[in-house]
């Protein structure tokens, strides 16, 4: 990579990424649709702990899709595979990473969590294995990590708000009990689903701003070696 790392445009990938699912606003809506009735209805009538299990691996499974979708769009000429297996091992190995150091000490997991943040992308596009593609992440994501848990923030930080706002609104007017109720929790999951794939857009987007600085760097490497 070049000496001078190239800032990230939060806003110009959260605008791109909005773009990326409005062009292709019917297969992302059908995931959102899907989302939010395998995982509403589960949490509606099975117990909480199923509930949680189905829209976790419903919103895995969106993420992964959101990154595919992504890169094939932007790369067609590249061979690309959603390789569900090895993001699942990608995803677990991470999630246990971040959460340990949410728990123990807020700072580092979201500092983990940014310099993990596009090992996705970096894992479908360039065939990595896990290690690999948590490594090839951290690498891109050098100088940038401020930028991207903003763009982080900008994506989550308004959509627990929101959520939490009509929670408190559907507790006091219609009772808590609204909020077990099979319309809410569809409504949630959906939310939840457009969230995921926003996010993974964005960190798809910022995987591909990063790679081709990257690559530009080692190009002119290259020449002048």
């Amino acid at each position: 990579m070049s000496d001078e790392v190239q800032r990230l445009d939060i806003g110009g990938i959260f605008s791109t990424a909005m773009a990326d699912i409005g062009r292709d606003g019917m297969r992302y809506g059908a995931c959102v649709v899907v989302v939010g009735l395998v995982a509403g209805g589960i949490d509606t009538y099975e117990p909480v702990v199923a509930g949680n299990i189905a829209g976790n691996i419903a919103l895995f499974f969106v993420s992964v899709l959101a990154v595919y979708f992504t890169l094939q769009k932007r790369l067609s000429g590249d061979e690309i595979a959603p390789r569900f297996v090895a993001a699942f091992g990608l995803s677990l190995l991470t999630g246990i990473g971040i959460l340990v150091g949410l728990v123990f000490l807020v700072v580092p997991g979201l500092m983990l969590l940014t310099r993990w943040a596009v090992s996705l992308p970096a894992m479908l596009r360039e065939n990595l294995s896990v290690l690999e593609a948590m490594a090839r992440s951290t690498a891109l994501t050098e100088g940038n990590r401020w930028r991207i848990l903003g763009l982080g923030l900008l994506i989550w930080v308004p959509f627990l708000i929101i959520m939490a706002a009509i929670g408190g609104l559907l507790a006091a007017f219609a009772g808590e009990e609204s909020m077990d109720t099979l319309v809410f929790n569809i409504f949630v999951n959906m939310a939840a689903g457009g969230a995921t794939i926003l996010s993974s857009v964005c960190w798809s987007e910022a995987y591909l701003a990063l790679a081709r600085e990257d690559e530009s760097g080692r190009s002119l490497a290259q020449i002048f070696a």
